[in-house]
């Protein structure tokens, strides 16, 4: 088993529509003098995604309820002031995605259109920088339906399989496994979360160490049909 490494990124900037965040984070770390090696994992939060695809909303000219409905399939709870949506992407969490939080003042900011087109730009766009092969997860902060707290979940992905499934497969006590399947690029955007912090600005971490299969299947494999979610 390998050892596994969480790196920081410190020193990106403040990020504006059409940034190049693949080309930013190449300059930054050859500023800083940071190794990038084979296979290592980019995570990158999902503001500064939005923040490059212009995704920030006046809330002067934009109404939030207006914005809450268009960027929501179904709207599944409600208590107060909290909405629980299932967003057009398929995912189901706080005020269909949309946040206030390091921003500007009356500002919101919302999902990215497609995370997986995203993470794939980058992923791209940074390979050919570098001359190495990378994967990208981008990360967004969701509640847990049954525990209190918040934890990074992935969005994105490119250039690694979404899921390790164990099933067909034997355990220590040679039982077969029939139902486990290991969200591997939610693990990795939460354990990446424990150096980026939502205070400290750093939207970006390697994940180096990891021994992952390389895949073209994306975030989306997560995403759980109606029609198989007891609560829905």
């Amino acid at each position: 088993m390998n050892e596994v490494r969480v790196i920081p990124i410190q020193g990106i900037p403040e990020i504006k529509t059409d940034d190049n965040l693949a080309e930013i984070t190449f300059e930054v770390l050859q500023k800083n003098k940071v190794n990038i090696e084979r296979n290592d994992i980019f995570v990158v939060t999902q503001k500064i995604v939005s923040k490059s695809e212009g995704m920030e909303r006046d809330l002067s000219q934009f109404n939030f309820e207006e914005l809450l409905q268009s960027e929501s399939k179904k709207i599944i709870r409600k208590r107060g002031d909290l909405v629980i949506a299932k967003t057009n992407h398929g995912f189901i969490c706080a005020n269909a995605g949309i946040d206030k939080s390091n921003v500007k003042k009356n500002t919101a900011l919302l999902l990215p259109e497609d995370p997986n087109k995203s993470a794939n730009k980058f992923r791209k766009r940074f390979e050919s920088l570098a001359n190495v092969p990378i994967a990208v997860i981008i990360s967004d902060t969701f509640g847990r339906a049954w525990r209190k707290g918040q934890v990074n979940f992935a969005i994105g992905s490119s250039g690694i399989n979404p899921i390790d499934s164990y099933i067909g497969k034997l355990d220590s006590f040679d039982n077969e496994l029939n139902a486990t399947e290991i969200a591997v690029i939610d693990e990795l955007a939460s354990a990446a979360e424990l150096v980026m912090k939502k205070t400290i600005d750093i939207p970006i971490a390697i994940i180096r160490g990891v021994d992952y299969e390389k895949s073209k299947l994306t975030a989306n494999e997560l995403i759980r049909d109606d029609n198989e979610d007891f609560f829905l």
